[in-house]
C-alpha cells in the first residue's frame, strides 16, 4: 500500500456555465455528503474553499496527484474544471 500525502488542489472552472451546473447540481448536498463523494481508497478530500472567482482550493489526502484526478474523472468532474494538485511538504 502506497502512503498517502497531503496535496491542495487549485480547481479552475471551465466556464461560468460550469460553476452554475456544479453549483445547481449540488444545491442541498451536505459537507458529509460532499467528502463521501470525495473519497476512495487512494484519494479523499478533507477540506474545500469555494468563493464567486473562477477557481476554488481542496485539501486531499491522496497516494499521488493521478488518484485525485482519476477520481475526479471518474465522477466527470473534469467536464467542469481543470485540476492542479500540489504536494505539501508535510
Amino acid at each position: 500500500m502506497s502512503k498517502k500525502r497531503h496535496f491542495i488542489c487549485t480547481h479552475t472552472w471551465n466556464d461560468t456555465e460550469s460553476r452554475n451546473a456544479v453549483i445547481e447540481n449540488t444545491r442541498g448536498m451536505t459537507d458529509k455528503m460532499f467528502f463521501e463523494a470525495l473519497k476512495s481508497e487512494k484519494a479523499e478530500t478533507l477540506q474545500h474553499w469555494m468563493g464567486k472567482g473562477d477557481f476554488f482550493f481542496c485539501h486531499w489526502y491522496a497516494e499521488s496527484e493521478q488518484t485525485i484526478i482519476d477520481k475526479l474523472s471518474s465522477m466527470g468532474a473534469d467536464d467542469f474544471v481543470i485540476t492542479m494538485a500540489t504536494k505539501t511538504k508535510k
